[in-house]
């Protein structure tokens, strides 16, 4: 027998005892949202008698499905698995298998998987004759998949033929494919459910009567067509529940509609709201922090609150000398709690973007701290770092047969692995290097094979030509087309992730030339090597993650990084008020990962792009109430903070760049012609000034003059 009175604060036995309306639960921060929803699905089946078959739980992941499941046997029992519950489209692939046939699809119909989707893709492209090198198949892919995760294609529209090279004929023809095979796509299931309730009422009105009651889980991420789903499925007086945060709502650029969350009495009838504001997980301090940063968004329902810990913790705003010192800092502080007997696996570093997380990592290393990357993959072991390194690695090793097959490779150059055998083969066989071979054995190969190797043979041989790493470093992603490659094969989101990392390579290598002056690329080349070497197999390690990685988990000590305006929030939200409130909302779930310690910290310069580049302290610092940071000089760093005073009157590291100027890298630009874009890299001075862009709309990767530019953040 549950007692709900006692096992519940006064707003959650609210949440879920209230079962005869539309109900909104405002569920703040470690306030117990998981627990609302078993126990008020406990409270249905137990003591309104509601069969359990009739109760429709949506989610959002099917990790989270599984816990709920798990939490809500330990209340009812077998009862539990009677549950409709689990994910937006495993539920719609339910409701298709019975009655599929309304919207057109076959018993049996099958769902193609992301590899199946690809090489259809391909074979769709390779039909209509389209140039896959210059419009790759991935891009139509991505483009297809957000297409169908819209309005618009639930109402039957296909994609505009403006939008991209031939995508409405891609379009047809891939559905036309699905359709002669019985099979579906991923983004289908819901689309079509939508479209099947539009259009037999019968059958909306009998999923409509069957699911007496309608919970939703982390209802701030729903979408457009989630919204749709939710409002025919439950209709404007149905017995639906939502559990969300509008103050985490922080997949917006994932298409999230934070208007669903506040606006939900507008859509619903009779609406009731509960605000559950007491939290389980933080300390006072922390929890006021939070408080005072997010009262400054105004898209929010409002809410404030309250710690139910009375525990004590550390909570201090720190300002390192630059990104070196941060990761010194950050790493003695968690060998020192290690030491007071916090577990590793208890301490986590938030930082805002990837590619933040290589410095943490080397110091990690460096001192034997056991470590993971959640939700990623460590620095230098990402895809499109260990390409561009295998460049360098067969300029440093011509013997080296990995990087000489990996470079070759990638990007694409038409070589495929029996000629790359027939090179290794005769190199060993004669006892030559693998460059060596591929010049005796050039007259042997076709036409496009020559030119490949000639163009690759050039690449390596330029990189002679320079004496500093960095410079290498810069040669092989300007010469190898690399982030023309990963803008052509990856989503827009994936892509920005990639060349961010990309720069940071850049980055550790302008670092590696400050802090070892006579270092060659041979010593970098091992120091990266040596960054790499995390032990994969210890249990209980730090938790490096973006903050998005992080919602959801908690912490006893966090610490939350890289608060630069540019860095956090992100330069082109600045001057964007949307943008910027979900900036300051992923802040705010940063913060309220901790338990017990938080550090806030920020550098006073940064390298970006290859500049070391002074920072300005982030917005949101003072909206948490740190007027003043504590100064932190870590002792590794004073030799450095002796060149530093002088760094503005010295050459730039990196040609044509003034030392210390605000990077322009980030911004959002307009072009009369291509429309508006965003600023990768920068190059010249003055009126000779080019800035690397990259215009969505507009054909990608573009070089410009400066000044025909005009910055829409000014």
């Amino acid at each position: 027998m549950i007692d709900y009175k006692n096992e519940l604060n006064k707003g959650q036995y609210e949440a879920v005892v209230r079962t005869d309306t539309p109900l909104l639960v405002l569920a703040g921060a470690g306030t117990g949202k998981t627990r609302v929803i078993t126990y008020r699905i406990a409270y249905l089946i137990n003591e309104i008698g509601i069969d359990p078959e009739r109760i429709l739980a949506v989610t959002f992941t099917n990790k989270a499905a599984e816990e709920m499941k798990h939490r809500l046997r330990s209340l009812v029992g077998t009862a539990a698995g009677s549950v409709w519950m689990g994910t937006f489209h495993s539920i719609s692939l339910r409701i298709l298998r019975r009655d599929g046939q309304t919207v057109g699809l076959k018993p049996g119909f099958g769902v193609i998987d992301q590899d199946d989707r690809m090489s259809l893709f391909r074979e769709v492209i390779k039909t209509l004759r389209i140039d896959h090198k210059k419009y790759p198949p991935k891009q139509y892919m991505n483009k297809i998949s957000w297409f169908k995760n819209t309005p618009q294609y639930v109402e039957g529209q296909i994609p505009d033929a403006g939008a991209f090279h031939r995508v409405d004929e891609v379009f047809r023809e891939y559905q036309k494919r699905l359709d002669e095979q019985f099979l579906i796509d991923f983004d289908d299931m819901l689309s079509l459910t939508i479209r099947m309730f539009e259009a037999s009422e019968e059958v909306r009105q009998y999923y409509s009567a069957m699911f007496e009651h309608i919970l939703v889980d982390e209802y701030q991420d729903t979408n457009a067509i989630q919204f749709m789903f939710l409002r025919l499925l439950a209709g404007r007086s149905g017995r639906i529940c939502v559990v969300g945060d509008d103050d985490q709502s922080i997949y917006g650029w994932r298409g999230a509609d934070i208007r669903n969350i506040l606006e939900f009495d507008k859509h619903f009838s009779d609406v009731e709201v509960v605000k559950l504001t007491e939290n389980y997980r933080s300390t006072a301090d922390i929890i006021a922090r939070a408080n005072t940063l997010i009262k400054n968004n105004a898209m929010r329902r409002g809410k404030e609150l309250t710690a139910h810990l009375e525990t004590e913790g550390a909570l201090e705003h720190l300002s390192l000398l630059n990104e070196t010192s941060e990761a010194d800092f950050v790493t003695k502080t968690i060998a020192r709690y290690a030491e007071e007997g916090i577990s590793y696996g208890d301490m986590a570093v938030l930082y805002r973007t990837n590619a933040q997380s290589r410095n943490f990592e080397v110091n990690l290393n460096k001192t034997g701290i056991p470590y993971k990357v959640v939700g990623g993959t460590a620095f230098y072991q990402r895809r499109e770092i260990k390409d561009l390194l295998s460049y360098l690695r067969f300029f440093d090793n011509s013997f080296d047969s990995v990087s000489f097959s990996r470079s070759l490779t990638t990007p694409s150059r038409g070589i495929g692995t029996t000629t790359i055998d027939k090179i290794r083969e005769f190199a060993s066989k004669n006892a030559v290097s693998l460059t060596e071979a591929v010049k005796q054995m050039f007259s042997a190969f076709g036409r496009g094979q020559q030119e490949a190797f000639r163009q690759y043979i050039t690449t390596l041989d330029h990189l002679a030509s320079f004496t500093k790493v960095s410079d290498m470093v810069n040669a092989v992603i300007e010469r190898t087309g690399y982030k023309e490659y990963v803008l052509a094969n990856e989503s827009e989101e994936e892509a920005k992730k990639r060349i961010e990392n990309i720069f940071e390579l850049y980055n550790a290598a302008v670092a590696f030339e400050e802090t070892s002056p006579e270092g060659t690329l041979t010593d970098f080349l091992a120091s990266t090597s040596l960054s790499s070497s995390t032990d994969e197999t210890a249990g209980d390690r730090v938790s490096l993650m973006t903050i998005h990685s992080a919602k959801g988990l908690e912490f006893d000590t966090v610490f939350l990084t890289g608060l630069e305006n540019g860095l956090f929030p992100l330069y082109g939200s600045i001057d964007e008020p949307e943008l910027m409130e979900e900036e300051r909302r992923l802040c705010y779930v940063g913060i309220t990962r901790a338990k017990r310690n938080l550090y806030v910290t920020c550098a006073e310069s940064r390298i970006i792009y290859g500049n070391r580049t002074v920072s300005a302290r982030s917005y949101f610092l003072e909206e948490m109430g740190f007027e003043k940071a504590k100064a932190v000089l870590a002792p590794s760093s004073r030799q450095f903070s002796d060149r530093f005073q002088n760094y503005s009157r010295r050459p730039s590291r990196t040609q044509n760049k003034e030392p210390l100027a605000p990077s322009k890298a980030g911004r959002k630009v307009r072009h009369e012609k291509f429309g508006e874009g965003v600023v990768i890299n920068t190059t010249g001075e003055g009126a000779a000034e080019k800035a690397e862009v990259f215009f969505k709309n507009a054909g990608g990767l573009k070089k410009i003059v400066t000044a025909f530019l005009t910055f829409v953040d000014e």
